[in-house]
């Protein structure tokens, strides 16, 4: 092992390299290669990462590459790359632009045609085709980023197995009236040693990590567009549509109306390189 980079890796990106090696995220990951023969990787952003929705950047040639957010409530802890795409089929003329700029680099007639192998190795695909393919990694984010919100805290070493038990409970009856008397029951541990445990364990009060929880879990079915705000409030458990409401706006920094939206009409922005 090498421990001088071990050493420099941040809690965070030991987290993203955790998730990037769950079941969950190598499903989608090989799924996504076998619809669109790309690659799909998982990045940790920085702490003070602006992303927040999908952004496209346009290389030379019409190659593109992608970055997808993954957020949990309102930080965005990673992003998910794509890989290089050409949205046009290339011709004759079409590495032009890449060897001037390698000539300008003063690289050698060998790098050269190297270069130009990898660029005609580049996936080909109609810019309707990619953009139903964006979409798709729009919905996984979300599911990627309910499944880091679980795991963000059980990563810490010698977590209790009563906080386990307890997150997995919760998760299990978002749905259902919850009570911090209730949880505790269910995990055999009085009220007054399980608050706690459980805010030393999580970093948050049981109060805000099942509200986080509800909130993630609506981000999903809002992505149905038939899915009403009213029926989702009420179906990840919350009791009133005003609380649902503040709750989210709170966690996600924007209103439920707000991130639909987002979702339905975020088109990937393409930005020069």
């Amino acid at each position: 092992m090498n421990h001088n980079t071990t050493a420099h890796t941040s809690p965070r990106q030991r987290f993203i390299l955790n998730l990037s090696e769950s079941e969950l995220f190598q499903h989608y990951q090989k799924a996504f290669h076998t619809l669109t023969s790309l690659p799909l990787s998982l990045e940790a952003t920085k702490d003070d990462s602006p992303i927040d929705s999908i952004i496209t950047r346009k290389g030379v040639a019409g190659v593109v590459e992608t970055q997808v957010p993954v957020r949990v409530g309102k930080n965005t802890i990673a992003v998910m790359l794509t890989g290089a795409v050409r949205l046009q089929p290339a011709n004759a003329d079409t590495f032009a632009p890449v060897a001037k700029a390698l000539l300008d680099e003063d690289r050698t007639a060998a790098e050269i045609r190297g270069a130009k192998v990898h660029f005609e190795h580049v996936p080909v695909m109609e810019p309707a085709r990619y953009e139903a393919a964006l979409a798709i990694l729009q919905s996984f984010a979300l599911q990627l980023g309910e499944s880091a919100h679980r795991l963000l805290f059980a990563t810490a070493t010698h977590e209790p197995e009563a906080v386990r038990n307890a997150k997995t409970f919760i998760h299990d009856h978002l749905a259902e009236p919850m009570s911090l008397e209730a949880v505790a029951s269910a995990v055999n541990v009085s009220p007054f040693h399980f608050c706690k445990l459980f805010k030393r364990a999580t970093g948050l009060t049981f109060t805000d990590f099942v509200n986080r929880a509800r909130v993630e879990k609506a981000k999903r079915m809002l992505m149905k567009p038939a899915a009403r705000i009213t029926e989702v409030a009420y179906d990840v458990g919350f009791q009133s549509l005003s609380h649902f409401n503040r709750s989210f706006r709170r966690i996600a920094d924007e209103s439920p109306t707000e991130f639909r939206s987002r979702m339905k009409h975020g088109s990937p922005a393409l930005l020069a390189a």
